[in-house]
């Protein structure tokens, strides 16, 4: 009876997991001409916004994860790019994410930067926990050194 509960139990664990995973992996930039300025003055061309989860069963098992945008030439990526029995959601991913889109607006100048960590397991009965990684910032504009 004890192996039939735990057999159970994995199963339902794992289909939760994997019904979660449709979204492991967000990133956006949103570019904009904003009159608004930031606390020195500048003023920011675009916002980047990435989240990147992963799901891991019974709090430390991998059972699959998001990974971090490093090709696409859209500026909004809602990808369903997932890499299982892996833990890519961590900050230095993110900035993988961060680095790729500075290169798409050729800037590497930011402000705001902010990154959060989340970790729930109350959503799948404490079996599968999700983990997310959540990075912003504004982007300004690039120095003129033509000047």
């Amino acid at each position: 009876m004890k192996k039939s509960c735990k057999a159970f139990f994995l199963s339902a664990a794992a289909a939760l997991a994997l019904s979660g995973c449709s979204i492991s992996s967000y990133s956006e930039i949103a570019r904009w001409k904003s009159p608004a300025k930031t606390e020195d003055g500048e003023t920011p061309i675009a916002s980047f916004l990435t989240q990147n989860f992963s799901y891991q069963l019974l709090g430390f098992i991998p059972i699959c994860t998001g990974r971090p945008w490093t090709e696409g030439d859209e500026d909004i990526m809602d990808d369903f790019n997932i890499r299982m029995f892996a833990d890519e959601a961590t900050i230095d991913n993110n900035l993988v994410s961060l680095n790729h889109a500075l290169d798409r607006i050729g800037s590497r100048r930011i402000t705001n930067l902010t990154t959060s960590t989340d970790d729930d397991s109350s959503w799948s009965l404490l079996l599968v926990n999700r983990h997310e990684v959540r990075t912003q910032c504004l982007v300004l504009k690039p120095v003129d050194t033509t000047k």
